[in-house]
């Protein structure tokens, strides 16, 4: 189902629902997910990426495959 078509049927299901309860839920979810998103890095995070960025792309940062990670958090588990 696409996107588009799954707004357009869950907007028709919430034309039938009366239940102020189970809206105020539903609700209360979107709200907290539209808010989810609006977090700012702060100018120390900003520089530690930027530093960490600049590393890999300079090839002196260490770097990890898929397999080492996966080894890894297996043998920490």
């Amino acid at each position: 189902m696409t996107t588009t078509l799954l707004k357009n049927e869950i907007t028709k299901a919430l034309h039938e629902i009366n239940d102020k309860s189970f809206l105020e839920a539903l609700y209360t979810i979107i709200s907290n997910r539209n808010d989810a998103f609006e977090h700012e890095l702060s100018k120390e995070d900003k520089q530690i990426l930027d530093e960490r960025k600049l590393a890999y792309k300079s090839g002196n940062a260490k770097t990890y495959s898929l397999s080492e990670v996966r080894k890894k958090v297996l043998k920490n588990l």
